[in-house]
């Protein structure tokens, strides 16, 4: 029943955000997105409500902050130029794992593996030769259009 109940509260966040947002500029307005907002301020919520021992449905709040960190992967996306998108397996791989750390606890051999994977693809964005243009470009291609 619980899970209705933190439906519900997205539902009447998204509407309470969306008369909220008809006083911004509207420069602002179009880049607020409610639905994020909604979806982002539940889980913080939720997330103090765990840390005090009021809600303890990990799996739900993980499935939350996952969407929160996607649409932040989304912005640098949209954002970045093409050869940044090189870091995008690094940057989702970070997100994903910050998320799990929050809600597990850190992990030592998590952060050098995150640290080495950024080392290896900061490597694959400085080559300069053909070859390593050509596999870079494979990895900014692979999810280009599906």
């Amino acid at each position: 029943m619980e899970f209705y109940f933190i439906l519900g509260g997205i539902v009447i966040l998204f509407f309470v955000l969306l008369g909220i947002k008809e006083f911004f500029s509207e420069k602002f307005k179009k880049k607020f997105c409610v639905i994020c907002t909604s979806v982002t301020l539940t889980w913080i919520i939720l997330l103090a409500f765990n840390l005090y021992g009021l809600f303890e449905d990990k799996i739900l709040l993980g499935i939350l902050m996952g969407h929160t960190s996607l649409g932040l992967f989304y912005i640098f996306e949209s954002n970045a130029s093409e050869k940044a998108k090189v870091f995008r397996l690094p940057l989702l791989l970070t997100f994903i794992s910050l998320i799990y750390f929050v809600l597990s606890g850190f992990e030592k051999i998590s952060f050098f593996i995150l640290v080495g994977l950024w080392f290896v693809f900061g490597l694959f964005y400085l080559f300069g030769n053909s070859e390593a243009k050509s596999f870079v470009n494979k990895l900014i291609e692979c999810c280009k259009n599906w």
